[in-house]
């Protein structure tokens, strides 16, 4: 995705993968879990803000299949622990 992609655009995009893993039949989610997307971050160039994240969670958690995070990064420092959490935070409120 280009430099300056918003929420709205890469959700759509996730939505769009998630359907076609649904299409596989996958029996378990692997996620590389990068929150680099955040619009402060100074090297990807994505718009999402902090509470996006809690909707990705959701969305993952929305597949409804065995999900193993594993965490890949990001590089604006005094978010990316907010951002992680907030995904985390969004997946297990979908999944109860």
């Amino acid at each position: 995705m280009p430099r300056g992609t918003g929420f709205g655009r890469w959700r759509e995009a996730l939505a769009e993968a998630l359907r076609a893993v649904g299409r596989f039949g996958a029996q378990a989610l692997v996620v590389s879990l990068g929150v680099d997307t955040f619009e402060g971050d100074p090297i990807s160039g994505f718009g999402l803000r902090s509470e996006d994240f809690l909707r990705v969670g959701e969305d993952l958690a929305a597949a409804g299949l065995p999900t193993l995070l594993v965490f890949e990064g990001g590089y604006a420092v005094a978010q990316v622990g907010v951002n992680a959490v907030n995904v985390l935070e969004g997946f297990a409120q979908r999944a109860g």
